[in-house]
């Protein structure tokens, strides 16, 4: 209640008042200056510490609540026990339900389902009864085959499925039969499995199509039919007719008629006589103690026993798909029961506060190594079985009846991707290899860069991005761990540079002072081509990269998914819209491609994936030495009389605070300092390249290309289109020459020493580590052919342009 006329103050504290002949009224009225921003608002208030992070509606005090453990989603007693116990059942299932391998099981399920095939065609074609063979003897009527009139050149009745081609159902098969409509000529195999070519007789011309159309219809359509018509076997013998090869047999058929397989002799088990013994039964039938076959006990390997396999695949199928519902059903359900006691999960509503990552049962080390255990567990139960029941019965054969292959398949590739995994995960602990450093080395272009507060905005932004990211999660274990990388990769950032920095004051701008910085610039009247880098830069930015802080693993999966850029960063300056922001990364992404030379089969990733930057911890490590030195000098440091690796040593240990015995943080301070954003920091040259960073992105293919990429986008789209900026682009098409140049000296080098010294690395030995001299070659050469592919790039840019005279710089001229 309040008295006439009095208005409440616009305090954000709890204001009291003690009114004549009032009560006590308390007012908690709080108007913000400016409206907030999906999540947090922008103080323009001058007493905002410098530094502080927001998080919008999520309470810090709930960040530091919850601590994410490194081991929550390693498989611990209770895992590894249920993963134990549901391999045991499921090789229980297998030793007493699926049992044995049985060729005769597989044909007779193999045969009825061929059987069904025929009646449901046949019944399409016409045929209105019940019986088999009627229902064959339709389709043969409808769909004559020309390749039939050679059915004597090619073995006869038993055999002409076998050595015609065109009678495989398979691609091959469909592929021979094409080929005879429109020769007139037969492919198959003689009686010694040669190739051989017979014409099609004049009884089975009419069979040929006339015109292109139908001679289409009848190899592809005709063809169909006709082998649904002979796989049952013919009309006179159905079941148990010679049907048709199905696709293996066929692909090793059509493989043995190549001159590669010799004719098999008499008496030598050639491949050859192999392959026909499998198809005719003779191979896998019966035999009596005297070797002689048992009569019609001959097994088939035909299209109705490669369709039967299936099914007795199906079948030991069945307990590996126990064994894995089990495994991950137990997976999931423990965890979101974890998940929901340790969030304090009350409603349905707030399910959606659970992390998809940490309950779904794939894709973890946990769920990995429990399938691991149980598949590694059912294999065992059933390889014991299959040795048991081999020794009781004295038949080896018998052993590998009983084995459960798609048991041992699923137990080797778990085994697999388990170790993969494993070794990937140590692989980002242990850093980049050689030849990605040497290559990183390569691409140190000197053409543009940012000072050092220009290098300070666009730290603040990066920084800004994952505070904006981290305040839109909803997923609160997600968001203590994104909060725990932000705060390892803000440490690396502002330690390194708060011993550089003259004031002691935080490094990171909040939004408040960030934009007001950025203000100033746009309106003192200087050149905004900086900040156009700067924005290409943190639209590039790859947060939850590996920091190779030894917390890598629990960053895995992370993702920025918030839109600081577009929500705030476009609206709060005016020289870099989101629509132009995002033209800029298309641009980088596409040019990319074009100078790979593969721009189709390149050009999958999204914005900003091709050249996103590696913020810590790797690019600016490798040039550290490189920029120290102008970085120092920039700051006042008296190294203007050394050189050489003095001058990088000293210099580095100025940027890190002095030497380790005197309490700084030595050379590896210095590098932490210019790795802490990955930027080329230097002081600004006199040209109206004012502005440029050198952050790229670990690829499968080339930092070079990256880097390349960047330049060129950035010339054609800002340089030219937004200023005209002629002699900027020609200074960094110079720039490109010297360094190809350099590069081809180098790689020259190298060989020279390789021819010399065998064994013995050349160049710069101490930056390749262990990379030996023939794939420092390999990376030379790669990286010059994406150099003069980006000069030329430029070049046309400059002809388009109308530039008809290059100034050469004064170096050229001496």
């Amino acid at each position: 209640m309040t008295k006439k006329g009095t208005k409440p103050k616009t305090d954000s504290s709890l204001v009291s008042e003690t009114l004549e002949d009032e009560l006590l009224v308390k007012y908690e009225v709080f108007f913000p200056k400016t409206p907030p921003l999906l999540g947090g608002a922008i103080d323009d208030s001058n007493d905002s510490p410098s530094g502080v992070a927001w998080f919008g509606g999520i309470s810090e005090s709930l960040i530091d609540e919850i601590e994410w453990e490194p081991h929550v989603d390693k498989a611990d007693r209770l895992d590894y026990i249920v993963a134990v116990s549901s391999g045991v059942l499921a090789g229980l299932v297998d030793v007493f339900y699926v049992g044995e391998f049985s060729l005769d099981r597989a044909s007779e399920w193999g045969n009825s389902k061929i059987e069904r095939v025929v009646m449901k065609v046949a019944r399409a074609e016409g045929y209105t009864g019940d019986d088999l063979s009627d229902a064959i003897k339709t389709l043969e009527k409808n769909h004559p085959f020309a390749a039939d009139g050679n059915t004597n050149d090619f073995g006869g009745g038993l055999q002409h499925h076998f050595r015609d081609f065109s009678h495989h159902f398979s691609i091959g098969g469909l592929f021979f039969s094409i080929l005879t409509q429109f020769t007139g000529m037969v492919v198959g195999a003689d009686n010694a499995g040669r190739l051989t070519v017979k014409p099609v007789p004049e009884s089975h011309r009419q069979f040929i199509g006339k015109n292109f159309q139908e001679k289409l219809a009848y190899g592809v359509i005709g063809w169909f039919f006709h082998m649904v018509s002979d796989m049952a076997g013919s009309s006179g013998t159905t079941m148990g007719g010679t049907g048709v090869p199905g696709p293996l047999v066929s692909f090793m058929k059509e493989l043995s008629a190549l001159p590669f397989f010799k004719d098999s002799g008499k008496g030598d088990y050639g491949f050859r006589q192999w392959l026909t013994k499998l198809f005719n039964g003779t191979l896998l039938a019966d035999h009596d103690e005297s070797g002689k076959i048992i009569k019609d006990s001959a097994r088939r390997f035909d299209l109705r026993a490669e369709i039967g396999i299936l099914g007795e695949i199906g079948r030991q199928t069945v307990p590996i798909l126990i064994n894995q519902c089990i495994v991950r059903g137990f997976y999931f359900c423990r965890r979101i029961c974890r998940e929901i006691r340790d969030l304090d999960i009350r409603e349905l509503s707030d399910l959606d506060r659970i992390a998809p990552e940490d309950v779904l049962p794939w894709g973890t080390p946990a769920m990995r190594r429990m399938v691991t255990v149980s598949s590694g567990v059912f294999t065992g139960v059933d390889l014991a079985d299959a040795a048991v029941r081999a020794a009781k019965s004295k038949n080896p054969v018998a052993f590998f009846l009983r084995v459960n292959y798609v048991g041992v398949a699923t137990f080797v590739i778990s085994c697999v991707v388990d170790a993969r995994a494993t070794l990937a995960d140590n692989a980002k602990e242990e850093g980049e290899s050689p030849e990605e450093a040497f290559d990183r080395g390569l691409s140190n272009l000197g053409c543009l860069k940012l000072d050092f507060q220009q290098t300070r905005v666009l730290h603040s932004i990066m920084h800004n991005m994952v505070a904006y990211d981290i305040a839109n999660e909803k997923r609160d274990k997600r968001v203590a761990r994104k909060q725990a990388w932000l705060d390892e990769w803000s440490a690396k950032v502002a330690e390194a540079m708060s011993l550089a920095w003259a004031a002691n004051e935080g490094y990171f701008l909040n939004d408040g002072e960030l934009y007001k910085v950025i203000g100033w610039s746009e309106a003192s009247g200087w050149s905004d081509s900086w900040m156009w880098l700067v924005a290409l830069e943190a639209a590039c930015f790859k947060a939850y990269m590996p920091l190779h802080g030894g917390r890598d693993k629990e960053y895995k999966g992370l993702k920025l998914n918030a839109n600081y850029l577009g929500d705030v960063f476009c609206r709060h300056q005016g020289t870099v819209s989101d629509k132009e922001l995002k033209g800029l990364s298309n641009s980088v992404s596409g040019t990319r491609g074009k100078i790979d030379g593969a721009g189709a089969k390149k050009a999958v990733g999204a914005v900003g994936t091709v050249v996103a930057i590696a913020a810590t911890g790797g690019l600016a490590f490798y040039f550290a030495p490189a920029i120290a030195p102008a970085l120092a000098a920039a700051l006042g440091a008296e190294v203007a009389t050394l050189s050489g690796a003095a001058l990088t040593s000293a210099s580095l240990a100025f940027l890190g605070g002095g030497a380790l015995a005197a309490g700084g943080a030595g050379m590896a301070g210095g590098a932490m300092l210019i790795a802490g954003g990955g930027a080329l920091i230097g002081a600004v040259g006199g040209s109206s390249i004012s502005a440029a960073t050198n952050l790229t992105l670990a690829t499968d293919t080339s930092y070079v290309l990256d880097e390349c990429a960047k330049l060129v986008a950035f010339s054609r789209e800002v340089l030219v289109a937004k200023y005209g900026d002629l002699a900027a682009v020609a200074e960094i098409h110079d720039s490109l020459s010297r360094r190809i140049i350099e590069l081809e000296v180098q790689t020259e080098a190298i060989k020279r020493n390789m021819k010399e010294a065998p064994g013995e690395a050349g160049g710069e030995k101490e930056d390749s580590d262990d990379l030996s001299p023939e794939k420092m070659v390999k990376v030379l050469k790669r990286s010059i052919k994406f150099l003069k592919k980006s000069r030329d790039e430029l070049g046309k840019l400059l002809d388009d342009a109308g530039k008809e005279r290059l100034v050469l710089p004064q170096w050229a001229n001496k």
